[in-house]
């Protein structure tokens, strides 16, 4: 390598690590302001609108909240996490959900449907705070498919609650699970009772099966039912037959 290269190349490389470095710093930042807001949160808002007897283990109970967003709810467990009942876990939810840390997204239900799943899932709202909270990073992120994977519903979550508080549609979501395991993670119903079913993938191909619970959703709905869509890590939009279809992410 002549000596022009060489300079060029340790050039390029110095401008890479500082790069890299001013990422890491920013990343950093972020999830220094992410802390304290959550420790404001905590202790400061809600202290103010109610009597928490286990305030010091409230971090510790966000924590657990968010490595289980996602997942259906389970207030003993929830509570057992800092030695406080059943009834105690749930008031704490609900209280997380009144500062909008968490929201619970009630099971969806018509008299056709036989659920299996007759509790609410947890969500941890925002993307940043909810990787904060769990002690990860957006580069561990992305580099573990099983870490995406397991974040991917809630953020997908947080940006659908989004877009319903700002439509002019009035749209409640919910979450469907019946006895055959079949499941739509996010059901959206309009107040005239068309229905929307949206399934999250994290993987980057589809097939016929992963349209299984929307499916269901269509046969229970009949004509109640306005379209079927399954969220996936790539960017094309493929039909997968009669209202139907595999859609990017990114289109959120």
């Amino acid at each position: 390598m002549t000596p022009m290269l060489q300079s060029r190349n340790d050039t390029g490389k110095r401008a890479a690590r500082r790069v890299g470095w001013a990422a890491a710093q920013s990343e950093r930042r972020q999830q220094d302001w992410m802390r304290s807001y959550l420790s404001a949160v905590l202790t400061r808002d809600l202290r103010d609108i109610a009597d928490i007897e286990k305030l010091a283990e409230l971090p510790k109970f966000a924590r657990l909240l968010a490595e289980h967003s996602g997942q259906l709810v389970d207030y003993s467990k929830f509570g057992g996490s800092v030695n406080v009942s059943h009834k105690t876990g749930q008031r704490y939810v609900a209280l997380l959900e009144q500062v909008f840390l968490v929201s619970t997204l009630q099971p969806w239900s018509t008299n056709a449907l036989k659920r299996i799943a007759k509790t609410p899932k947890l969500h941890f709202l925002g993307s940043e705070l909810l990787v904060t909270t769990r002690g990860s990073s957006f580069d561990r992120v992305k580099a573990n498919r099983g870490e995406f994977g397991a974040l991917l519903e809630s953020l997908v979550f947080s940006e659908v609650l989004k877009l319903v508080t700002s439509s002019d549609l009035r749209l409640t979501p919910y979450h469907c699970l019946d006895q055959q395991m079949h499941k739509v993670d996010i059901v959206l119903e309009r107040d005239d009772g068309m229905i929307v079913g949206i399934e999250v993938k994290a993987s980057t191909t589809v097939k016929s099966a992963d349209f299984a619970g929307p499916r269901k959703l269509a046969e229970t709905c009949k004509g109640r039912f306005a379209f079927g869509v399954v969220l996936y890590d790539s960017a094309g939009l493929v039909p997968f037959g009669d209202k139907l279809a595999a859609a990017p992410q990114s289109c959120l």
